[in-house]
C-alpha cells in the first residue's frame, strides 16, 4: 500500500513546523550548555591546581574536541534510533491495517467515541477511512500512537547543530587563557564570561518557554557557577598532590 504522508493539512504542516525551530534551539541550548558547564569546571580546576598555560589550552582543547565528537555522535545515534523505531510502527500499523481492517477500524471507533463523536458521526468518518487506506493510516498513526511524520528529526541536522553547540559553549572559559598569559590573571575573566554567557543562554530558552528571561538565565548561572566550583575544588585538592611530585 502506498504510504503518502503528504495530504496532511496545510495549515497544520505550518504549525508543526515550527517544531523545526524548537528542536534546533533544544540541540543548541543542550550542546553549548554541555559544554560551557564542562570547560569552564575544567579550566577552574586546571588554573587552581596551579595548571601552566600550555597545560590548560592542550588539556582544555583537547577535552572539546572529546566533547564535540562524542555529544554529535550521541546525538546523531539517539535521533537515528528514534526515527527507525517509528518507522517500524508505521509498518507494523500498515501490515495490521491490511491484515485485519476490522479489528483497527475497531480501534479508530473506539478513538473517537473517546473524543465524543456519536455513533452516527463515528460511522460516517469510519466509512471515509475505508474509502482512503492512506488518510487511514495516516489518522490511526497520529490518533492511536501519536506518530507525525512530518515532524521526524533529521540525525544530520541534529549531530551537526549539536557539534556547532557544545564548541561554542566551550570557547567563553576558554578563550581569557588563550588571549592571557598568566591562568591566574584570566580566572576572573573566565569567571565573568562564563557567567555572561550562561545567563544570556538561559535567556535565549525563554524565547521557547513559557519562562521569564531572568529566571530561566538566573537557572543556567546557577548550574554554571555549580560546575565552576566543583571545579575549583577539585583542583584546589588536587594542587597539594601535584606539587608533591
Amino acid at each position: 500500500m502506498a504510504k503518502d504522508f503528504s495530504l496532511v493539512p496545510t495549515a497544520f504542516t505550518e504549525e508543526r513546523s515550527s517544531d523545526g525551530r524548537a528542536t534546533t534551539i533544544r540541540q543548541m541550548v543542550f550542546g553549548m550548555n554541555d559544554g560551557l558547564v564542562a570547560t569552564v569546571g575544567l579550566v577552574t580546576g586546571l588554573i587552581f591546581s596551579g595548571s601552566s598555560r600550555t597545560v590548560i589550552l592542550a588539556a582544555t582543547l583537547a577535552a572539546i574536541i572529546a566533547a564535540v565528537s562524542s555529544m554529535a555522535l550521541g546525538s546523531f545515534l539517539a535521533t537515528k534510533t528514534e526515527v527507525e523505531y517509528l518507522k517500524a510502527q508505521i509498518q507494523q500499523e500498515s501490515r495490521e491495517l491490511e491484515e485485519d481492517p476490522e479489528q483497527e477500524l475497531d480501534e479508530m471507533r473506539q478513538i473517537y467515541r473517546r473524543y465524543g463523536f456519536l455513533d452516527a458521526e463515528t460511522e460516517i468518518l469510519l466509512a471515509r477511512l475505508k474509502a482512503d487506506k492512506t488518510l487511514w493510516l495516516q489518522l490511526m498513526l497520529r490518533d492511536e500512537l501519536g506518530i507525525l511524520p512530518e515532524s521526524f528529526e533529521n540525525p544530520w541536522s541534529n549531530a551537526g547543530w549539536m557539534a556547532l553547540a557544545v564548541a561554542l559553549g566551550s570557547l567563553p572559559p576558554l578563550l581569557p587563557i588563550m588571549l592571557g598569559s598568566q591562568p591566574k590573571e584570566a580566572l576572573i575573566w573566565v569567571i565573568g564570561l562564563s557567567a555572561l554567557t550562561a545567563f544570556g543562554l538561559g535567556g535565549v530558552t525563554a524565547t521557547v518557554t513559557a519562562n521569564r528571561w531572568w529566571r530561566a538565565g538566573i537557572s543556567f548561572l546557577l548550574v554554571a557557577t555549580i560546575a565552576a566550583l566543583i571545579g575549583m575544588g577539585a583542583g584546589t585538592l588536587i594542587a597539594p598532590l601535584l606539587s608533591s611530585h
